[in-house]
């Protein structure tokens, strides 16, 4: 169930018995042809997706995060809104508190956006420490795709993976099959600069930066490559949380 959607009484009888789910999204520039929700729409996908499988009270989406490395985006583009780390931790932390006070006990927290790795693994660090019966599981979508997948895809498409990030092939196809109606086919494209950092370095010198944020190939992407994906992931997440969580 849903917890939006949920009545107080009937949330306050679920909370108890099921796995609560919280998904974490952002606001953040995917190019010219992804929306700005588009690690929101994933993580949410996923969410509402597992709770098919297990009995699971699934959380409103946080849309927010913390900003992506102007590196890792090729830049900084319009419509951005983000959080401070601290800020983002706290939220985490709050909703996770609030959730085992009401009789919670274990926890997914689903991620599509790198960035906030390192605040919301603090949060559930600090958040476990004073509820020691609780149990917690964090996952970025990637975490459960399969190696041998992602390198099949890589060779049947001829886009490397070293060149398929941001708003690269495989994340413009997972929203291609989630949101089809919010891609805009027309505007997909790949994109170059002229040299390449593993390193942050502000203010980002123009010979890092991509033109339209993408980075760096998204013109081979499909809802069958998504579709493909997803299903990995689903199956593969309801696999971890049957180990770890049930």
């Amino acid at each position: 169930m849903r917890v939006e959607d949920s009545t107080s009484p009937e949330y306050g009888d679920l909370v108890t018995r099921g796995l609560v789910i919280l998904p974490i999204g952002a606001l953040d520039g995917h190019g010219p042809h992804l929306p700005l929700s588009s690690d929101t729409i994933i993580s949410t996908y996923l969410a509402h997706q597992l709770e098919t499988h297990v009995d699971a009270l699934v959380l409103p989406t946080i849309p927010y995060s913390l900003k992506t490395d102007p590196p890792a985006s090729g830049g900084e583009f319009p419509g951005v809104i983000n959080l401070r780390a601290s800020t983002l931790t706290n939220v985490v932390l709050d909703v996770l508190r609030a959730s085992y006070r009401q009789g919670a006990r274990r926890f997914l927290i689903l991620d599509s956006h790198m960035a906030n790795l390192g605040a919301v693994r603090e949060s559930v660090h600090l958040f476990v420490e004073g509820a020691p019966d609780a149990r917690v599981m964090s996952v970025m979508w990637w975490d459960v795709t399969c190696e041998e997948t992602r390198n099949e895809i890589a060779r049947e498409t001829g886009v490397s993976r070293k060149d398929d990030h941001h708003a690269g092939m495989v994340e413009t196809s997972l929203v291609m099959h989630i949101a089809p109606n919010l891609v805009r086919h027309e505007l997909l494209a790949d994109d170059s600069i002229p040299r390449r950092a593993t390193y942050l370095i502000l203010p980002l010198p123009e010979s890092l930066k991509t033109k339209t944020g993408v980075v760096y190939r998204a013109s081979k992407a499909s809802p069958a490559i998504g579709k493909r994906l997803l299903n990995e992931m689903v199956s593969n997440l309801v696999a971890a949380v049957k180990v770890e969580l049930l």
